[in-house]
């Protein structure tokens, strides 16, 4: 469905397609316009939502995508997820953005000139689209994000309310590795002594692929290294869901074709010890998931990953910033800094979709702040110690020597 407005000097033309065939036509628009944009992450590229629209929907669950163009040039994309309320089922749906555990950012690509122009004509795409729809979720936006300055200018009909505020990690890499390493006293000393260790069991090589060598030969291997450690034995790797792993085979295929996709790896003779997938979007270094052989623990093949992964980023002028977006407390080793990424809900201003909204914001902007920090963290541990953890340096030599 195709409409035209003419606004100033721009002719603004907006589409919305339901099927693959239809998006295709607009993939290179949305590729140049996801990699140019300024928060940089990922999961704005059509490979990503593709793959996500193939293998992470409920059932009961479809979907939409709108794109609005200022005469020939793409300022905005918005992939929608339509969802029955549990309540009032299709009726009055609740609408989303590509988001899960998986995918780490609901955010969405649009032009930093006009984000406001564009985010008015996707949200008229949207009523169109979808007349009823309660809200649209938008999760884990981050802080230099177009669409903050763009929701400043609210479309009439619509309210917006903030959710979930989480801190993720980030490193600027514009500057000299050495230099970096310089900052951590004794670090240098250990990377060179768990290096020395591991080579004494035999020939260290590693490999960095990208561009054209980075494809979807790794993936096999690199699935079955994730699995033979503690997500495995804990029912939580990749290859343990078949949606899961659907998802990342098609994603690693989407971006490898597009030159995205690369691979840092640490090998033991023929053996993968370690491995990094990573996402190269714009300026910035994505790290997708990595994964380490527990026989090497002694070793710490995961702090060598990332010192090659690191190292890399350092070497490289395109790259800006190497992003994890997660927050793990192995961060606070590399004096890792953080960024915030805020959930953003756009309501309808009708009475009726505030009142069946209204117990999650009460908790969100009433109650969660008032939790105090101490108590979030020892909810957070408790999370984190119910999972089983990966294997401890000293009984990986000793099953070593056995």
């Amino acid at each position: 469905m195709n409409f035209h407005l003419a606004l100033g000097k721009d002719h603004i033309r907006t589409s919305t397609v339901r099927d693959f065939d239809a998006l295709a036509s607009h993939v290179p628009a949305w590729d140049r316009l996801a990699s140019k944009a300024s928060q940089q992450v990922p999961t704005l590229l059509p490979g990503w939502v593709d793959a996500f629209l193939h293998h992470r929907l409920r059932p009961n669950e479809s979907w939409f995508c709108s794109f609005v163009y200022a005469g020939d040039e793409l300022i905005g994309v918005l992939p929608v997820i339509v969802t029955p309320h549990p309540i009032m089922g299709r009726r009055w749906p609740l609408l989303r953005t590509p988001f899960d555990d998986y995918t780490r950012s609901g955010d969405i690509a649009l032009t930093a000139d006009q984000p406001d122009l564009a985010l008015h004509g996707l949200l008229a795409e949207v009523r169109r689209e979808e007349p009823r729809h309660l809200r649209l979720d938008l999760h884990a936006v981050r802080q230099n994000s177009p669409i903050w300055s763009a929701l400043k200018k609210m479309p009439s009909g619509y309210v917006m309310r903030f959710g979930c505020v989480r801190t993720c990690s980030f490193l600027d890499v514009r500057g000299d590795f050495a230099s970096f390493l310089s900052n951590f006293g004794h670090m240098g000393r250990n990377l060179r002594r768990f290096r020395k260790k591991l080579e004494k069991l035999g020939h260290v090589s590693i490999e960095i692929r990208r561009g054209s060598d980075a494809g979807e030969d790794l993936l096999l291997e690199f699935l079955a290294l994730e699995a033979s450690g503690w997500k495995g034995r804990n029912g939580t790797a990749i290859l343990n869901h078949a949606d899961v792993t659907g998802f990342y085979t098609s994603l690693v295929r989407n971006l490898s074709a597009r030159g995205n996709l690369e691979w840092h790896v640490i090998r033991l003779g023929e053996r993968l010890v370690a491995a990094q997938m990573a996402v190269l979007c714009g300026t910035s270094l994505f790290l997708l998931c990595y994964a380490f052989d527990e026989d090497f623990a002694d070793c710490r093949p995961g702090t060598l990953l990332t010192e090659v992964t690191f190292r890399e980023g350092f070497s490289r002028p395109e790259i800006d910033e190497v992003n994890p977006m997660s927050d793990f407390e192995t961060h606070r080793i590399w004096h890792m800094p953080r960024d915030k990424y805020v959930d953003a809900y756009i309501i309808r201003r009708s009475v009726l979709p505030v009142l069946l909204q209204l117990p999650q914001f009460v908790y969100q902007n009433h109650v969660r702040p008032r939790i105090p920090e101490v108590v979030m963290k020892a909810y957070r541990k408790f999370g984190r110690d119910r999972y089983h953890k990966p294997r401890r340096a000293s009984e990986a030599a000793r099953l070593r020597q056995e």
